[in-house]
This record gives C-alpha cells, sequence and structure tokens, in this order.
C-alpha cells in the first residue's frame, strides 16, 4: 500500500477524523504516535461509509471495498418475492442484458447491448441512452453524479445520472471486445480494457488496461498485461491500487493513480478462463484459471480447474486448490449463512457443452477447504437457456446473436449470509445451508425463479433496501420483500 505525508499531517486533517475520533481521542492518538496504517484505516472508514451512503449498489460487482457482498437483506423465496420485470419493448429478444448498478434512491442502472436504462424501484423508465451500432457489453458504474461504461466501437464514456445525456466520449482503442466485463472507477479514476485483437490463448481478446480522468475523460496511462485479459473485473483495494487477472489466471497489482507494477503473480501459461479476480476484507486476492488449454480436447465434461489464493500486500501464494469443474466466473467473499470467518462462493461450470453439470461450491477463505455444495442444473440443450431462440430477433435488431454467456452469472452474498446466483439454464437461485450437513439441498436452502433465461459474467445480482435486481441475458428481474 501506498501512504503519503506523515502521522501529523494525517491527523491535521480534523474535518475527517472528527468523525470518527472525538477531540480528547485524536490527542490521544497523536501522542501514541498513530502508525500511518492506523491513521489510513480510518480515513478508509470515513470514505467507505460515505460512498456507501450515496449508492447501495455502486457497480456491476457492488461497493468499494467488499465486493460482491451487501449490507442489507434480500427476499430469499424469490417466487413470492417477484415484483416486475423489463424487457425491450420490441420483444424479449431485441436486445441482450448484462448487468446492474443501484444507486442511493434506489435507482436501477441496466447495460444493454443496445445502451444503458435508468429505472426507478417501481419499473418506470427514467431514461434511455442508444449506443447502437455500438454495442454497450459491460456492467455499468455509477459515481460522482455519472453513470461509466465503453462500446465496441472503442470508447468509453460517462452518462448525466439525472438525465442521461452525455458527460464526456473517450476513443480508446479502435475496437473493445464482445466479451462481457465490469467498468469501474475510484478515488476520481475510471478503468477500462481495450484493444480488441490477437494474440490470446482464445481468438482475439483486450490487450490494454486503460486509466482516465473520471470527470474529464483524459487518458492517464496505459498498461500491457503479460496476457490479454477477458471479461475484465478490476478491483480497488485501497485508494491508489487495484488487482485484476488475466485471461491466464495471473494476478495484478497496480498502482491506480500512475499504472506502475506493484506485483504480479501465478497464472498458468497457454491457458483460457471466463473468469475473474476476488478480494476479500482478510487481506486476501483469490484468482482462478482453467487446468487445460484450448487446443486439447477433452473426452469429459468435468475439466479441473484452481482456485488460487495469495497475499494482498506482496502476492505470495497462500493456498491454491483443485476444483472439479472450470471455475468460470470471479468469485464472491464473505460471512456465508451459518459458518465461521468468511468464505468463497465460486461457482463452477464448462459452459455451452451439452450435459455438463454446473455446481456452486463455497470454501473457507483462509484454508481453501470445501464447506458446501450445491448440485445445479445440467445443460440440457445445444446451447444455454434463451440463446438458440433469440438468434433471428438479435439478427434483426443490429445486436450480437446469442449471449453465450458463462454457466453462472457472478455470485452475490446478502447481509444474512444468503447466496444469489443465476444459472445457464434460467434458474437464478437463494441459497444456504441450514443443517450444516455440506449440501445445499431442498425446502427452506434451494429457492429459485425461472427467467427462462442464462446469465452472462457481468450479471451480478444488485442489492439495495428491500429490492433485488438481477438481468439475465435478455430481462431485468426486480424482487421486493
Amino acid at each position: 500500500m501506498r501512504f503519503y505525508g506523515t502521522v501529523c499531517s494525517v491527523l491535521a486533517v480534523s474535518s475527517i477524523l472528527g468523525k470518527a475520533l472525538g477531540t480528547e481521542e485524536c490527542q490521544n492518538a497523536e501522542q501514541a504516535s498513530f502508525s500511518v496504517l492506523q491513521t489510513h484505516q480510518l480515513l478508509t472508514k470515513d470514505h467507505v461509509k460515505k460512498e456507501e451512503e450515496e449508492f447501495f449498489w455502486a457497480s456491476g460487482r457492488g461497493n468499494f471495498p467488499e465486493y460482491a457482498v451487501s449490507q442489507h437483506p434480500a427476499p430469499f423465496k424469490l417466487a413470492d418475492a417477484f415484483a416486475w420485470q423489463w424487457h425491450h419493448p420490441l420483444g424479449r429478444f431485441a436486445t441482450l442484458t448484462y448487468g446492474t448498478a443501484i444507486d442511493g434512491e434506489s435507482n436501477i442502472y441496466l447495460s444493454a447491448a443496445d445502451g444503458i436504462r435508468k429505472f426507478d424501484q417501481n419499473g418506470t423508465m427514467l431514461w434511455e441512452y442508444e449506443s447502437l451500432p455500438a454495442e454497450v457489453v459491460n456492467a455499468p458504474s455509477v459515481y460522482d453524479g455519472m453513470v461509466y461504461s465503453s462500446d465496441t466501437h472503442g470508447n468509453a464514456f460517462a452518462l448525466d445520472m439525472e438525465t442521461g445525456h452525455v458527460v464526456w466520449k473517450t476513443s480508446v482503442a479502435v475496437n473493445i471486445g464482445q466479451d462481457n466485463g465490469f467498468n469501474m472507477v475510484h478515488a476520481g479514476i475510471a478503468l477500462v480494457a481495450c484493444d480488441w485483437r490477437l494474440p490470446s490463448p482464445q481468438g482475439a481478446a483486450n490487450q490494454k488496461v486503460k486509466a482516465l480522468n473520471a470527470s474529464t475523460g483524459g487518458v492517464l496511462w496505459t498498461y500491457v498485461p503479460d496476457t490479454a485479459v477477458w471479461n475484465f473485473l478490476p478491483l480497488f483495494v485501497d485508494d491508489d491500487s487495484f488487482v485484476f487477472q488475466d485471461m491466464t489466471g495471473k494476478v495484478y497489482r497496480l498502482t491506480l493513480s500512475t499504472g506502475d507494477l506493484v506485483w504480479k503473480t501465478g497464472g498458468l501459461n497457454g491457458t483460457w478462463t471466463d473468469g475473474g479476480a476476488a478480494v476479500g476484507a482478510n487481506g486476501l486476492v483469490y484468482a482462478v484459471n482453467n487446468n487445460h488449454r484450448p487446443d486439447e480436447d477433452p473426452k469429459t465434461e468435468d475439466m479441473p480447474g484452481t482456485l488460487s489464493a495469495y497475499n494482498l500486500t506482496d502476492g505470495q501464494l497462500v493456498w491454491t486448490i483443485t476444483t472439479p469443474r472450470p471455475p468460470n466466473n470471479a468469485p464472491a467473499v464473505g460471512q456465508v449463512k451459518n459458518l465461521p470467518d468468511f468464505s468463497v462462493v465460486m461457482p463452477l461450470c464448462q459452459q455451452v457443452r451439452p450435459g455438463a453439470t454446473c455446481d456452486v461450491h463455497v470454501y473457507d477463505a483462509e484454508t481453501g477447504g470445501l464447506r458446501w455444495v450445491f448440485h445445479g442444473p445440467s445443460q440440457d440443450g445445444l446451447l444455454q437457456a434463451g440463446d438458440l431462440e433469440g438468434v433471428l430477433g438479435r439478427t434483426k435488431r443490429g445486436v450480437r446473436s446469442m449471449c453465450l454467456p458463462n454457466g453462472w452469472s457472478a455470485p452475490t452474498i446478502d447481509a444474512e449470509g444468503t447466496v444469489f446466483v443465476g444459472n445457464e439454464m434460467g434458474n437464478f437461485y437463494a441459497l444456504r445451508d441450514l443443517d450444516g450437513d455440506g449440501v445445499t439441498f431442498g425446502e427452506g436452502e434451494v429457492a429459485f425463479y425461472d427467467t427462462k433465461a442464462a446469465f452472462s459474467g457481468s450479471s451480478s445480482p444488485a442489492v439495495a433496501p428491500g429490492l433485488l435486481a438481477v438481468a439475465s441475458c435478455d430481462t431485468l428481474f426486480v424482487f421486493k420483500p
């Protein structure tokens, strides 16, 4: 971590510290020579509190610093809690829907192949930004009065949250890939993956990471990782650094303000995964990779993968485990219901493979020990739910013909420790292990709602007070207690 100034100069920021400490405590802290780390933690807590008060689900992956974890409970009985849905007025297959964010007034921002839309919590559309012929394929972020995303014509852009009007649009490359990642913003800087081309372990992919001034769109720096990135998911670990992984599972920690490399570690050269990284409040970063190369012809759908935990400070490996199926999405790290300490929720699935089974595994975040398993459905058709049916309608509209998504959406953990995740065969699940037998099964432990479509990797259930929103590959679904 990088800290600036002396302890005294930081303590002098009385307007901030005054909220966390009383005058007497501040004086005692100064006399005791508070370490820079302790002071930074106080500042960060205040900053996080402000951000959480401002937005309920600030990015497609939630809020800094506890991504994929909500401070609010979500309804478990999904069928009973269904409130409303939205798909394109020209028909369910007229666009592809990808990711959501929720502001402090419970308005929902939805990214789709044909643009971005804002809805109030009752389903009234407040504005829409149309992007075609460029497609918007990433989950959006809301920050400082603006909505941030990017499009396949190589543009990063920011929209006014109130009106949907373009504040700035910056060309960062000739094009940006059609994979489904996340546009993330923090500390005045917006990040975007771009420059879609060869080489990569699996066709064309985004070769560069760029940082932009969040207010103006000006490019600040460019970083070229060792291997291209896929479903780009950068996660901020403090106010001046972030982590992400490339297609091989190699993890990078960069300085946010300059793009300088702090460390890089892991990965398996020549392999490719749809998965992404996750960070935990326990000081670890988790990354995934597949253990097979694209040119290998697997004889079974049970192709193994790897989930690894690294120390956030120096990138040293803490533990690694082999998963029975490919970990083709980003895990979630948090407190899972009826389990002590932190857990890693890891969806496993070999997508777009008829007969392939999809599971959710929950691991001990400190050791990698298996805690519980949910055995999900198998792919029962040539393609995943809603993909083949929508080819004609999407082609007619001028958007990509198929979602070709991950086996699962990205998972979310609510305030009660329930896991929410969407499956490629259309079911949106709420999962918990109440009896502690290590298998999530039956009424009371598994609830679901059939959306009739798969979920992209950038779709992460978004939670706000009294509100749960998730996008399948063609429809936005909202649930309320």
